[in-house]
């Protein structure tokens, strides 16, 4: 069997609106979809995706302390969230990624699922830790600025865990110039 494509990489489903469907034991098919439908299958693809190779840093939230309203649970959702919906967008070809000329996601290799722990995990732990942290800094500076504070956290966790899907093909194609 030939490969098609760049080595690690989905640009097909960047390019086009058919997607792979299972319907069950043995049966699997493709199918035309609108964008709609494409990014709704996109968005449950990397919701899985992300989710599970997250999991310690998500199960370490969950057990982190809570200090208020404005904890590691809530930046935790909202960097989640925001990694999922910029990988949805990269996979279905909406965004194009960060350093790097090729359109779409990352193959789900078994080389390429080894390098999704380490990154996932230090990626969002960077986006709701570090969001934590600059709430604690500009609260600090202004202890009155309680809400800037909580907005600047916030948009931490938004950016850093946007830069995080953005930048992951990149991270991939390096990874395998390294690994194989």
């Amino acid at each position: 069997m030939t490969r098609r494509g760049t080595p690690g990489r989905e640009s097909s489903a960047a390019q086009s609106t058919e997607r792979r469907i299972w319907y069950g034991y043995g049966q699997l098919t493709r199918a035309e979809k609108s964008r709609f439908g494409v990014f709704l299958h996109d968005t449950t693809r990397l919701f899985a995706e992300i989710s599970v190779f997250s999991l310690p840093v998500l199960l370490f939230v969950m057990e982190y302390p809570a200090t208020g309203w404005f904890d590691a649970k809530a930046t935790g959702l909202v960097a989640w969230l925001t990694a999922v919906i910029v990988g949805t967008l990269v996979r279905g070809g909406f965004v194009r990624p960060l350093a790097t000329p090729i359109p779409g996601w990352v193959t789900l290799s078994p080389s390429l699922l080894l390098a999704r722990v380490p990154y996932f995990n230090g990626g969002l732990a960077l986006a709701i830790f570090g969001g934590l942290r600059v709430e604690q800094a500009v609260t600090g500076i202004a202890p009155a600025s309680g809400g800037v504070g909580v907005a600047a956290g916030l948009a931490w966790a938004v950016g850093a865990a946007a830069l995080l899907s953005l930048c992951f093909p990149w991270f991939a194609e390096r990874w395998l110039s390294v690994v194989g």
